[in-house]
């Protein structure tokens, strides 16, 4: 009467036309570049699970955001004028 049956594992679904392969180096997302290919020489990425993978990789868009805003900041900070405020500075 009560058939107990296990649940189906989820599908994993493709995101962009990207589904991740366990055998492909970072589960094969997408970024690797010619001439270089997958390009880890300090090995960050070895041992890692996709969801690991996946925060690496928000990490370093984050990170390359903030870098770029910096530059930007400073271009700017050093484009314009110095105020001195009354002071003699020379």
């Amino acid at each position: 009467q009560g058939i107990v049956t296990e649940a189906a594992a989820p599908a994993v679904v493709a995101l962009n036309g990207w589904v991740p392969d366990a055998s492909l180096p970072l589960y094969g997302l997408p970024g690797a570049t010619a001439p270089f290919g997958f390009f880890d020489p300090l090995g960050f990425s070895k041992g890692l699970e996709l969801t690991g993978a996946k925060r690496m990789r928000e990490a370093e868009i984050m990170h390359g955001r903030v870098a770029m805003m910096a530059t930007i900041g400073y271009l700017i900070g050093e484009s314009t004028p110095t105020m001195t405020y009354g002071m003699n500075v020379h």
